[in-house]
């Protein structure tokens, strides 16, 4: 390389990803919405609260990163376990919304304390007064470790809320999460709610109940496909008037 060289096109990828315990699928992906959310800003796609976000289909990622989409699947619901992407529906027939989350930024100022070293310390927490700032900055970890330790602690905060999953169907009776119901709208598009109907009604007439209704609902999905396929080696025995077998 040279002063002149002209670099290749490339992905913005956040130094705190290389300390996360995820995946590299998920980095990877991390770094590819990113790099969309950079577009998104330039063409004004934010909703009611400002917010930017992205639409990027699955199989369109799927495609981008040479991986199989039950894998990009897996590393969207490791993102959004991180705390790094949220989903969100955008109604009936209409593609998903990605909101890309960035950690909270790490402030540097100069304290002269500390022999003209930087101090690192969150935004939030910056103080006014200087005597206070040698005293909350000793021991700080570093800009990457403090990033991560947020991350961290924003994942058991909410593994440990445990926010049940929502009632769909006609009866309120079905039970998924998010996660579970953005797989069904992705992976049935146009046949979800009639799934989500269906099982609601056997509930409510047999009483019976289900382990994982998701699940269920995959399961009654294969067996429909499986009754759609045509039988082979069935012979045709039709005829037309006037024709003998």
């Amino acid at each position: 390389m040279t002063a002149e060289t002209e670099l290749p096109a490339y992905l913005p990828y956040p130094r705190f990803l290389l300390k996360m315990d995820i995946s590299h699928t998920a980095k990877l992906l991390y770094a590819l919405l990113l790099d969309r959310s950079t577009l998104s800003q330039k063409n004004g796609w934010q909703d009611s609260e400002g917010r930017t976000y992205i639409v990027y289909p699955i199989a369109e990622i799927a495609e981008m990163l040479d991986k199989g989409c039950t894998t990009i699947k897996g590393a969207l619901n490791e993102l959004d376990a991180a705390g790094l992407l949220e989903r969100r529906r955008a109604g009936f027939s209409c593609a998903n919304r990605l909101y890309v989350k960035v950690p909270a930024p790490v402030v540097q100022f100069p304290d002269q304390l500390t022999d003209g070293k930087p101090t690192l310390i969150g935004a939030e927490n910056r103080p006014t007064d200087s005597r206070k700032t040698d005293l909350m900055t000793v021991g700080k970890p570093s800009p990457n470790q403090t990033n991560i330790n947020n991350l961290i602690e924003s994942q058991t905060k909410r593994a440990s809320e445990g926010q049940p999953p929502a009632a769909y169907g006609r009866y309120k009776n079905v039970f998924l999460s998010d996660a579970e119901l953005l797989e069904l709208e992705q992976d049935f598009p146009g046949k979800w709610e009639y799934y989500l109907d269906r099982l609601s009604c056997h509930i409510a007439s047999t009483g019976k109940r289900y382990k994982s209704h998701a699940a269920t609902i995959y399961k009654w999905a294969q067996k429909d496909a499986a009754k759609e396929k045509p039988k082979k080696g069935i012979p045709d025995y039709s005829f037309k008037e006037g024709e003998s077998l």
